[in-house]
């Protein structure tokens, strides 16, 4: 079995997407940078580029998580609806076919 190497960006955006999850509001990059571990203009570099992604939004001078989020979220919500409706159908059948 093949191995990859993980990509270290990847990962640290993911993990300052983790933190801003766990906010209640939009939070300044100094909280983000001490929450995640990484220097702050570490963490400004990946803000920027994640809002041009629209995964987050400056308000100010702090950040919150963007539209481009709840778009992928939306996303996976409606595969999973079908999934469910399928299994649904699928236990509905085998229900009846016991009688």
């Amino acid at each position: 079995m093949k191995t990859y190497k993980r990509i270290e960006a990847v990962r640290k955006a993911g993990e300052i997407l983790k933190c801003m999850a766990q906010q209640k509001g939009p939070v300044g990059s100094a909280d983000i940078s001490t929450a995640v571990g990484l220097p702050q203009g570490t963490v400004m570099c990946h803000l920027t580029t994640l809002e041009e992604l629209g995964f987050v939004q400056n308000v100010g001078d702090s950040w919150r998580l963007g539209m481009g989020l709840s778009l992928m979220w939306a996303r996976v919500r409606s595969t999973l609806e079908g999934d469910r409706m399928k299994i649904e159908s699928q236990l509905k059948e085998l229900e009846g076919g016991e009688g």
